[in-house]
């Protein structure tokens, strides 16, 4: 007499587990009003906006300076400071503007200045076909808590600041609200409606602002 065996089966995928919701898959737990970023318990980030420098363009002589410039500014950073480089493609929305760094000096050659600067803008909006391109540094900082990461993440950001001041690169640091365009923007690849959360509410949720149908 045989016996049919029924095969065992795996433990059902899935079951036990909650759903997430659409908050829940965005990868930060708090977002504080001066950029500070709780992405986890123990670890605290933040970030800086740079500009482009005009490498291609320099002499040889300015050109080896750069790169020993940069080189210089990416030794700062070791195994114990977490780092990342991000470059970010999107396509300009109302009231987006082109940097050009070239300082008006307060003299009679301000209007040539400024015609030549709007020239410039025209030109790079042309030849982007509307894409603006940002470049980001953020860095991160384990800590036992917000009052510990903070001092160091201050002290990182002088640093970063100063260097790249020393390449004649311009910075600013991003905060809380502006962390959350930036996210949002990625969130909804193509978008060219505006983000429209207001300023984050430090120990309030604010992840509500990127969660829209579109995600």
């Amino acid at each position: 007499m045989q016996v049919k065996r029924t095969p065992r089966r795996g433990p059902a995928r899935g079951k036990g587990r909650a759903a997430l919701s659409a908050q829940q898959t965005v990868p930060y737990l708090e977002m504080l009003k001066d950029g500070v970023c709780r992405v986890r318990d123990g670890y605290y980030t933040k970030t800086i906006a740079y500009e482009d420098i005009n490498y291609s363009v320099a002499s040889t002589e300015d050109q080896a300076a750069i790169f020993s410039g940069w080189c210089s500014f990416l030794n700062y950073f070791d195994s114990a400071l977490p780092f990342q480089l991000s470059f970010v493609n999107h396509r300009s929305r109302g009231g987006g503007r082109y940097k050009v760094n070239i300082p008006m000096a307060h003299d009679e050659f301000d209007s040539i200045r400024g015609e030549y600067v709007d020239m410039l803008k025209r030109q790079i909006a042309r030849s982007n076909n509307g894409i603006v391109r940002s470049k980001y540094i953020t860095v991160g900082a384990p800590a036992d808590n917000l009052a510990a990461a903070r001092p160091r993440l201050e002290r990182v950001e002088a640093d970063i600041m100063g260097n790249f001041k020393r390449l004649g690169v311009q910075s600013h640091v991003l905060n809380g609200w502006e962390r959350l365009e930036a996210l949002h923007g990625q969130l909804h690849p193509g978008g060219r409606e505006p983000f429209r959360g207001g300023h984050p509410q430090d120990g309030h949720g604010d992840k509500g602002f990127h969660c829209s149908r579109q995600l």
